[in-house]
């Protein structure tokens, strides 16, 4: 099977100004409404890049047939001497690309018709990272919400970057318009990362002294993330591998920026303490205490009861959990932008 396959016949007659950026692992269910949420733009300035990550299901068909029918689209598979995951799709798409601008979106979300001339259309001179509003759904398209309600008039970008380490998002990683330069800049997406991998490339570009960003505050959704069946299932494996995955952030947010910004991360510390509390035996609870003790008088009050909770009630259980979803409350309601 070839690497690359394309349309070698096909010209795209304008100027790439954007690359939409879509990795894909086993997506056949969604994946054809996705990328004709791509075709159907009413931009002609851009390409589709499909990076599929080793399916067994026939979404390699589903990106062949794209790119055989439409100019614009493009299918790669990862190559072996990548490591796997979306991580490392979204950066070998991003390798790729033509265009001066990216864009990434997983291969079961939609953009809206005219989302790419309407991001180009109000992108500011000079600036290398721009979000947009993302809305979410789940079976019916026409029933959306909004993804977060975090994006805020007058806020800049240490407000957002605060949202960020406490994992607060606001806004979903198909929101951004990203300049390729600068997300080369700061090294894409982190290959070890199978979750938060958003909230890391976030943080990154929002401390980098080269940022330049611009977020736009009208009420327009240009993207949809879809809830599906996956994302809400959650067992005790998947919540351990979650765990994990959080302490595997929490360590390379440490090697990045040094041990003192963990205490700026407690809210973070507090939703990984609730969300996984079923998973949290005591060696987990020790080595979620090891990323603050050294910290612990700069934490927020409410990690500090996590603790003390934890130390009086040492196994998962009902009562701890009511407890601990307690004090998560707490937290969100006394620091609802931060």
């Amino acid at each position: 099977t070839p690497l690359h396959t394309s349309n070698s016949s096909k010209t795209i007659s304008t100027a790439i100004e954007v690359s939409v950026i879509i990795p894909c692992f086993n997506n056949s269910r969604h994946l054809e409404e996705s990328l004709q949420s791509v075709a159907d733009q009413d931009f002609l300035s851009y390409e589709c890049l499909v990076i599929d990550d080793g399916s067994d299901d026939a979404s390699w068909d589903i990106a062949v047939r794209f790119s055989q029918s439409y100019k614009h689209f493009q299918a790669f598979r990862r190559p072996d001497f990548l490591q796997k995951g979306a991580n490392s799709c979204r950066n070998f798409g991003a390798e790729k690309a033509l265009g001066e601008f990216l864009v990434f979106l997983d291969a079961d979300d939609l953009l809206e018709k005219d989302a790419l001339s309407y991001r180009v259309s109000k992108l500011p001179l000079d600036v290398n990272l721009a979000i947009f509003k993302t809305a979410n759904f789940s079976g019916d398209y026409n029933q959306i919400s909004p993804f977060s309600d975090l994006i805020r008039t007058g806020q800049g970008v240490q407000d957002y970057l605060n949202l960020f380490l406490n994992y607060r998002i606001p806004w979903h990683t198909s929101s951004g318009l990203w300049k390729k330069s600068f997300f080369q800049k700061i090294n894409g997406f982190d290959p070890d990362l199978q979750r938060f991998q958003d909230v890391d490339i976030h943080i990154r570009a929002l401390a980098h002294v080269s940022l330049k960003l611009w977020v736009d505050n009208s009420i327009k959704f240009t993207s949809f993330y879809r809830k599906s069946e996956f994302h809400q299932e959650v067992t005790l494996s998947k919540r351990m591998f979650l765990l994990n995955q959080g302490f595997v952030f929490l360590s390379k947010l440490s090697e990045n920026f040094g041990q003192s910004i963990l205490p700026k991360t407690s809210g973070l510390a507090i939703y990984l303490a609730f969300r996984f509390e079923e998973v949290m035996q005591k060696s987990e609870v020790q080595k979620l205490s090891l990323f603050y003790e050294e910290h612990i008088s700069a934490c927020r009050k409410e990690l500090k009861w996590i603790f003390s909770l934890y130390r009086i009630f040492s196994h998962p259980s009902k009562f701890r959990k009511g407890l601990s979803y307690l004090i998560y409350r707490f937290y969100l309601l006394k620091n609802p932008l931060s």
